[in-house]
Order: C-alpha cells, then structure tokens, then sequence
C-alpha cells in the first residue's frame, strides 16, 4: 500500500484550529463582551468550526479505515484526529444554532479521555520523532478537554485563562511540530515519483 502523508497539514490545521479556539474561548468566557455582538461572532466561529470540523473527520475517519501510516502510527495519530473532527462540529452546532453547551463541553470531555492515553502511550513506547513534543501536545489538548465542562460553572473566568493557555501551549507545540514536518516530509519525498511515471 502507497503510504500517503498528511500529517504535517494536520498537524498546522491542529495548531491553526486551537488558536481559534482560544480566541473563542477569550471571547465568551474570559472578556465581558456585547452579548448581541458576541451572538454574531459566534455564528461565524460556528461556520468555521463546522467547515474545519468536516474536514478533520473526513481525513481522520479515512485514517482509521485506511490505515496509511506505519504500524501504531494509525492508532496514536489518526483516531485523536477524528475525535478533533467530531469535537469542531459540536462547537460548530453549538454556536451556530445557539444550543445549550453544557452537553457538547461533557461529550469534549469524553472524546479528551482517548487522547490522554494516546499521550501516555507515546510518551511510553517513545512513538514519533520526537515523544516528548507530541505527548505533551496530546496532554495539553486532553487535559484542557477533559476539564472543558468547568467553563460552564461560576469558576468558568478563572478557569478561561487557564484552558487560553493549555491551547495556546498546544497551538505552538502543533504549529512547530506541523511546520518541522513539511520540510523534512517536503524533502523526504522530493525524489520520489508513482511506479507508473
């Protein structure tokens, strides 16, 4: 089977995806915002999440079925992947058509507890070039998760600065680890060409 390598876009789209979700985070729950405007605002971030969303677990879910990485690789790399998709789509429903976000932060929390052990599990068997970088992004990006429901109680303003740097940690980490990969996944394959051309 032809290995096919989109990690380094997932990783960017991850780091790129956190980013924005901190600056929805810092908007509905750290900063006291127009609520009218806010609304707006919310409507646009729900498009955007949902966009994002479809398209994280259309490659996450193709992954899983396809298996196109090396070994384990398709465990630790591609499932987290999908359950990003499906945590962007909930936000993207939430905020597009104003639903409650208690239920959606407790299913974020759920879906945060796979990527806590895959973090675990790279961190343990030393998966990835570089173990440390991207267990610690797992961590960061589970942990956050997983206390996500927090923001919806009265602790939700301290709590936003807290979850604001756990994402922005793990935004830096993706985009770092991301870019890194283009270039040696850029270089790894510049002579390659199909079997038939």
């Amino acid at each position: 089977m032809l290995f096919v390598d989109i990690l380094d876009i997932e990783l960017m789209l991850l780091g790129g995806g956190l980013f924005l979700i901190a600056y929805w985070v810092l908007l509905n729950f750290s900063l006291n915002y127009d609520q009218q405007k806010l609304m707006e605002i919310n409507k646009s971030f729900g498009f955007l999440f949902l966009a994002l969303g479809i398209y994280v677990l259309a490659t996450g879910l193709w992954g899983t079925f396809v298996w196109p990485l090396p070994s384990s690789y398709n465990l630790v790399l591609t499932d987290p992947w999908s359950l990003y998709g499906i945590a962007l789509l909930a936000l993207g429903l939430v905020n597009t058509y104003k639903v409650p976000m208690l239920g959606v932060l407790a299913g974020i929390s759920v879906l945060s507890i796979p990527v806590i052990v895959y973090g675990l599990v790279i961190l343990h068997f030393g998966l990835t070039n570089s173990p440390s970088g991207a267990g610690a992004l797992y961590l960061l990006i589970g942990i956050n998760g997983l206390l996500s429901p927090i923001l919806q109680t009265k602790a939700k303003k301290y709590w936003s600065y807290i979850a604001l740097l756990l994402l922005i940690l793990a935004g830096i980490l993706a985009l770092y680890i991301g870019i890194s990969a283009s270039f040696e996944h850029t270089a790894g394959w510049m002579k390659w060409s199909p079997f038939y051309g």
